[in-house]
């Protein structure tokens, strides 16, 4: 039997991985983009100078999008198929850049954030699901990771394009930003019609001669056939046994056995201890903490632009390397400098604080930045890169897309109640507020260290094993004659 083909980068899979992190780069385009516009006057004014609880709604609505439409994704995504689910996101991704973009008061701005949130939680609740299901054991975590880096380049294009709006001249600049949000999700949703359906979905479905066309045009090199074969007929022989085990599972059993739910602990908290890093407190409200430093809104913004030049920098280079580190070395040593970082932030605010009328210590300012700056580097480079690989790989393919879905709306939920209760705890309580994610990211590390099972090098199938609920055919079971 012949083996696979060599790794390489620009193989089909990863390409295709690529195109799909369009969904992560509107995630991360969405998502950055209010941040400038929270520090241009234009939009302040035009809003009324909306005060800290209505700023919190305006940013967590996106956050309520996200989680009704990643809790769409279950039934979407199983009964449609990846790509047609991931194609009726990108239309409400466009409708919601349209609204936002025209929005002549405050609510519809905020029901264009619910619209572009809709979109992004289907998205991101089936993209990562799409590539884990078409990719190499060898290759699966960078695959998978590339939507963390198109992540980071969203949000790096939102800041920059803020920075832009803030150098133009012009009351509606703020309008641009939200215009562009239009593009990636009309790009995204038509192209996505030109790739082959998930193999392993179309099995699922019993479209058996489908998925075995849809496997070769994804593996397939001309001089692989032997490798094609037996691994098209393991990756049968696994489904049916998964599906001759489990049955057709509803949403109610995930909860009910116990099984499934270790499985869907270990896919949710991952995303969990992402949000509860306080990346998105960060992004979000930067320009909030850099004005307690006294900064005008060109310097906000310029600072917050150099932000958003960490992500991508960091996430490419988690891509030599992700496939090579234990996954549970990755999380424990991130959440471990996460909270280092932010127990260095919490001491220079305190001690150094910035009063309008004192003088500031401009050493302690640049440290405060330099440590905001590592949390967005640690977090692009180890425990974002986690979250897109973990969730798609510790579920069967039955529960995939149900279970992701649940993992999206956990994952939204926290999003949701961090985005809309910082601005008003950093009005209240200042630096004190930092002290949560000194103890949250702690915490974590700790879960991480006990809780969490190692899943590197393993196929979707025998990751099972791990688990322990459903029968594992190996390779070598074929060629014994299974």
């Amino acid at each position: 039997m012949q083996s696979a083909s060599p790794k390489h980068w620009l193989s089909k899979p990863f390409l295709t991985s690529l195109f799909l992190g369009i969904g992560g780069f509107l995630y991360g385009y969405d998502s950055g983009i209010i941040t400038p516009s929270l520090a241009l006057s234009s939009f302040l004014v035009y809003f009324g100078n909306p005060d800290p609880p209505l700023r919190g709604a305006i940013v967590s609505m996106y956050q309520a999008g996200a989680w009704l439409g990643s809790a769409s994704v279950g039934y979407t995504s199983d009964r449609f198929g990846r790509r047609k689910a991931i194609a009726f996101g990108c239309i409400w991704g466009v409708l919601g850049g349209a609204l936002m973009a025209g929005a002549a008061h405050v609510a519809m701005l905020i029901m264009g954030r619910l619209l572009v949130g809709f979109s992004v939680g289907t998205i991101t609740g089936v993209a990562p699901v799409y590539g884990a299901e078409i990719a190499k054991t060898s290759e699966r975590a960078r695959i998978t990771a590339v939507n963390q880096m198109m992540v980071a380049w969203g949000f790096f294009i939102a800041l920059w394009t803020g920075v832009g709006e803030g150098r133009w001249d012009n009351p509606n600049q703020w309008r641009l930003g939200f215009a562009i949000q239009t593009i990636p999700a009309l790009i995204l949703g038509l192209g996505v019609f030109f790739l082959a359906e998930s193999p392993r979905w179309l099995c699922l479905k019993g479209r058996q001669e489908e998925a075995e066309k849809a496997f070769r045009s994804y593996h397939f090199n001309g001089a692989n056939d032997d490798w094609c074969c037996t691994e098209f007929y393991v990756m049968q022989l696994n489904i049916a046994e998964e599906i001759q085990a489990q049955g057709r599972l509803s949403w109610g059993e995930l909860l009910k056995t116990p099984v499934f739910r270790k499985r869907l602990f270990v896919g949710s908290f991952v995303w969990a201890a992402a949000m509860l890093s306080g990346i998105s407190f960060v992004q979000y409200y930067q320009t909030a903490i850099y004005a307690t430093l006294q900064f005008d809104q060109n310097r906000q913004l310029l600072v917050s632009g150099l932000y958003g030049s960490v992500g991508p920098v960091a996430c490419f280079f988690s891509l030599f390397f992700v496939d090579k580190i234990g996954r549970k070395k990755i999380l424990v040593t991130s959440s471990a400098l996460l909270s280092l970082s932010y127990m260095i932030i919490t001491i220079l605010a305190a001690v150094y604080p910035a009063r309008p009328g004192f003088p500031t210590n401009d050493a302690a300012q640049r440290g405060l930045i330099a440590c905001i700056f590592a949390v967005s580097a640690n977090y692009s480079a180890l425990l974002g890169p986690m979250t897109w690989i973990i969730p798609p790989e510790v579920f069967t393919t039955e529960l995939r897309a149900k279970a992701n879905a649940v993992v999206q709306v956990i994952h939204y939920s926290i999003s949701l109640i961090i985005t809309q209760c910082s601005p008003i705890a950093l009005a209240a309580v200042g630096w004190r507020y930092y002290i949560l994610f000194v103890l949250t990211n702690a915490m974590c590390a700790l879960v991480f260290v006990f809780l969490y099972p190692e899943t590197r090098g393993k196929s979707l199938e025998e990751i099972d094993e791990i688990f322990g609920d459903v029968k594992v055919i190996h390779k070598e079971d074929v060629s014994k004659g299974y």
